[in-house]
Parts: C-alpha cells; structure tokens; sequence
C-alpha cells in the first residue's frame, strides 16, 4: 500500500472515534471490523479507503441526516447511559474533511452499520509540518 501523509494523531483520532461507536452499537460480543486499502478513481488520483463495521441495531431513515451533527445521539435504549457524548462521529467528519476526504455511513436497521472515509494520497510528496508517513 503506498504511504499516506496525513497527521497521525488526526489519522488515530478519526479511527478511536469511529471504533468506540461501533463498540457502544454493537451488542455483547457482536463483532467489529476495521478495513483499510486503496483505492484508485481512474483519474489518476489514489486514495485510502478506511471502513469501521459494527453488528448493531442500524441507524434509521429519520436519524441519518443528523448522524455527523455535534452532540447527536441516537435514540437507542441499548446504549443509554453508556457514555455516548454525541460529539464522536462529528469530530470524526471534521477531521477527515480537513484531510480533503469524506465520510459516510451504510446501514441497515437490526444488521449494524458501515461506516466509510475516503482520504486522498498524496504520490511522492514530502510531508508538510505535523505531518508524517504512515505505512497502513
């Protein structure tokens, strides 16, 4: 896989926080899976894919668009009381974003959901200031 430049800590942050949702979403011992590779749009342009899956309840129709918002928090009676801040999964949209990339969300009610970022790479660049080659 070619290297990413891209700031570590940002990088580490986007994943913890798009872990942790999974983990607070899925059931007990409900599995959660991290994927990552690249991924080429044809114009010459490469990009690393990154996915966090979870086997928890979905996301309904009627809370998708506010999934990204601060201080969202769905409304689940399975993870009341868990911590949830609501501010996890925005952080993780700002930060990809200021990555140039984007982030959303595939769900299906009672099978879980995937949640996807696209970040661009950067060929043959040399990192730039609080930034760092990461082999994935």
């Amino acid at each position: 896989m070619p290297q990413l430049h891209a700031d570590r800590d940002a990088l580490q942050q986007i994943l913890i926080q798009l872990l942790q949702n999974a983990g607070t979403a899925s059931p007990i011992n409900g599995e959660i899976f991290l994927r990552a590779s690249t991924y080429n749009t044809g114009d010459d342009q490469d990009f690393v894919l990154m996915q966090v899956a979870d086997q928890g309840g979905g996301i309904s129709t009627d809370d998708l668009p506010r999934v990204f918002s601060r201080l969202y928090r769905a409304d689940n009676p399975l993870i009341q009381g868990l911590g949830d801040t609501g501010v996890g999964l925005s952080i993780a949209k700002t930060l990809v974003e200021a990555h140039n990339g984007r982030i959303w969300v595939d769900t299906e009610m009672d099978k879980g959901s995937t949640f996807s970022l696209l970040i661009p790479l950067a060929r043959g660049s040399t990192p730039v200031d609080g930034e760092e080659d990461i082999s994935l």
